[in-house]
């Protein structure tokens, strides 16, 4: 609603009663006042929701936070809003961090609520993130408005605890909807061909060194513990990769998936080695598990024989794209 003053004051509208017209005055203004209050309203509520960021691709968990001091010195006011905005960004760091999701089915809170030493160790987490960027700004009746962004780790850094190792994860309590037939128990062969567009690309001369699902723009929700699963090796889903496939240090340490933006990134990344085979997602269950197909299920478990157990150590990243 496009809202103009000099019209709304004196404008009138006509409206046709009993066979009649009926002149009467506009409401336009109250309802451009209500519209102005309700945006507003909204737009604070945007902004009081966005103190907190997952970012996946890089692997932390950020927050910002606000104080401000009265006015006086600028020697007593900076530290006196800089506490106060670093207690505020701690506040929604440990909000930020609650709603990761672990599984489809789990978000770290169900875990610090069931088991006190993961909440300590969470929120040891947090009084360790570290400071990433801090501004000050004079308002207008002289008091100082501090502001600071706050990182933390979502899985293992140099010389800090992770979300990760705080949470200790258990890589044998996998969720229910988690298929029990696993691939290294099932036969791969005798499988239907896949589709000539779904396109497995490696080089077959060399070890494979890990995996790059690309789920081409497919709608999933990023989690700690993802599964990867494979249709077409007989009449129900069989688990391709889920964290019992990884060592439990690993598990714990640094998890078991990197998330990336594109393959192109993927393939830059430390994480994927210099023969990783790129493998195009075919679905999303409703349970938020990836599907392969089996051809793809056949080439991992071929390409995890003999030693090279790239499963285990986790070499598996995730690109929307």
């Amino acid at each position: 609603m496009i809202c103009e003053p000099e019209a709304y004051v004196s404008g009138t509208y006509y409206e046709q009663q009993n066979g009649g017209v009926v002149a009467m005055k506009t409401k336009t203004a109250i309802v451009c006042i209500v519209f102005l209050v309700a945006g507003l309203y909204l737009a604070s509520l945007a902004c009081a929701a966005d103190v907190g960021e997952v970012n996946w691709v890089n692997g932390y968990v950020s927050a910002t936070g606000s104080g401000a001091a009265a006015k006086g010195s600028l020697a007593q006011s900076r530290p006196m809003a800089r506490r106060a905005a670093v207690a505020d960004a701690y506040r929604n760091i440990l909000e930020t961090i609650k709603g990761v999701k672990v599984d489809s089915t789990t978000t770290v809170e169900n875990f610090m609520v069931t088991q006190d030493v993961i909440r300590t160790q969470v929120n040891g987490v947090v009084k360790g993130a570290k400071i990433h960027k801090e501004t000050f700004e004079p308002q207008p009746d002289g008091s100082l408005l501090a502001t600071v962004e706050m990182r933390i780790c979502l899985s293992s850094c140099p010389g800090a605890r992770s979300i990760v190792q705080a949470l200790n994860l258990d890589p044998n309590k996998e969720p229910p909807y988690v298929p029990q037939q696993k691939l290294q128990d099932t036969p791969v062969v005798n499988i239907p061909p896949p589709p000539k567009e779904y396109k497995i690309i490696y080089d077959s001369s060399k070890p494979v060194t890990g995996i790059i699902v690309n789920l081409e723009g497919r709608i999933f929700e990023r989690v700690l513990l993802p599964v990867l699963v494979a249709d077409g090796l007989g009449d129900a889903l069989v688990t391709v990769y889920s964290a019992k496939n990884v060592k439990p240090a690993v598990v714990r340490t640094h998890g078991i998936v990197r998330y990336v933006d594109s393959v192109d990134q993927a393939r830059t990344n430390p994480q994927a080695g210099d023969n990783v085979m790129i493998i195009p997602a075919s679905s999303i269950t409703k349970e938020n598990m990836i599907v392969v197909k089996a051809e793809a299920a056949r080439l991992i478990k071929e390409t995890t024989s003999h030693g090279n157990d790239y499963l285990s150590e986790a070499k598996v990243l995730i690109s929307n794209q």
